[in-house]
């Protein structure tokens, strides 16, 4: 069985993408100005190689990487909005626990590789809700990448779950180095961002998808010590 929610109203929704393009047309100009350099000075290097030649290429092709996947982020999390409307009208019944426990698996390397630790706690718990999987595939990835994003140094990234009444709770918690009250009442900007690479488009793609599936989210954070951001769903009636 699926369940049809109610998404805000079509034009409004049009009129923000159309804005939202408006700005993206400009931050996709950042990175692309940033290739053509690279490509420029890699040519360069390519002609009259140097006694660091070696190095100094792969430094080129590592910010070359760098800027193509700073561009793919930005028509990721776009074409997310995009889909809204016809993505998370239709909405199906499924547990939650294992939903999580599937995108999380793809985040696990990457987390080794910086040296974070992997927590999972309580996600059998969490129930059945309406969702639609490959848009909140999006909503997992963008709260992990950022608090993987937040510890650069390593550290433990945990994800726990929990029900209270009509409600399924979804903590995603890092120790990282925190986030300022100032910056806190940014978080849901669009293209506001406090990363050296960052988009500014994470945390708004995750709000806009929750609020298709009537969820919220919430984001505390102690500097220095560590940053929580709190997914509410509602659980699916039993049938």
């Amino acid at each position: 069985m699926s369940q049809h929610l109610d998404v805000p109203k079509l034009d409004e929704h049009l009129a923000r993408l159309g804005r939202l393009a408006s700005t993206l047309s400009h931050e996709i100009r950042n990175p692309l100005g940033a290739l053509s350099l690279l490509v420029d000075v890699l040519e360069e290097e390519l002609r009259r190689p140097m006694a660091d030649h070696s190095t100094h290429v792969v430094q080129i092709l590592a910010d070359v990487k760098t800027e193509l996947n700073r561009m793919d982020e930005l028509v990721q999390n776009y074409l997310s909005l995009t889909h809204l409307t016809e993505l998370c009208l239709r909405l199906e019944p499924m547990p939650l626990g294992p939903v999580v426990e599937t995108y999380v698996q793809e985040m696990h390397k990457q987390c080794a590789d910086c040296g974070i630790k992997l927590r999972l706690d309580g996600l059998a718990s969490l129930g059945q809700v309406y969702l639609h999987q490959n848009a909140f595939r999006r909503v997992l990835i963008n709260l992990m990448q950022n608090a993987i994003d937040a510890m650069p140094q390593g550290g433990a990234l945990t994800l726990c779950g929990r029900q209270a009444g009509s409600w399924a709770y979804l903590e995603v918690q890092d120790t990282g180095k925190g986030i300022t009250a100032d910056q806190l009442s940014n978080l849901f900007v669009p293209f506001h961002t406090t990363k050296s690479h960052g988009t500014g488009l994470g945390l708004y793609v995750v709000r806009e998808i929750l609020v298709a599936h009537r969820g919220t989210i919430t984001v505390t954070s102690m500097p220095g010590t560590s940053t929580t951001c709190l997914v509410r769903l509602p659980l699916a009636a039993s049938e």
